[in-house]
């Protein structure tokens, strides 16, 4: 069951920055068109992109066990998917953005 999209609106709350760049290229109303562009994005790894950078920060804490303040539906219903949990999605999305970078804590 999905929740309110609260990161939408509240842009402090925790873990806002990468819930939001999931809903925007991941969520399936818009998954088929907008995926390739957040791998491409990641991959490219611009110096400037500063949205990214934090998007990658929180997801390293993600991946760390570092949860405090997320809803534990948050990720779920950001990405729109039911048939991983969240450890296999987060660390399946950081293989495909981040191919050949270990994954944080240790993940396989």
């Amino acid at each position: 069951m999905a929740i309110a999209r609260y990161w939408l609106t509240d842009k402090t709350a925790p873990f806002a920055t990468f819930l939001n760049l999931l809903d925007a290229y991941y969520h399936p109303e818009i998954r088929d068109e907008n995926f390739d562009a957040l791998v491409q994005r990641a991959r490219a790894a611009q110096a400037d992109d500063e949205e990214l950078a934090i998007f990658k920060q929180q997801f390293e804490q993600l991946l760390e066990g570092h949860r405090d303040g997320l809803h534990p539906k948050a990720i779920a219903t950001a990405a729109g998917y039911d048939q991983r949990n969240d450890e296999e999605f987060l660390v399946w999305l950081w293989g495909v953005l981040y191919p050949g970078e270990v994954v944080p804590g240790g993940a396989v």
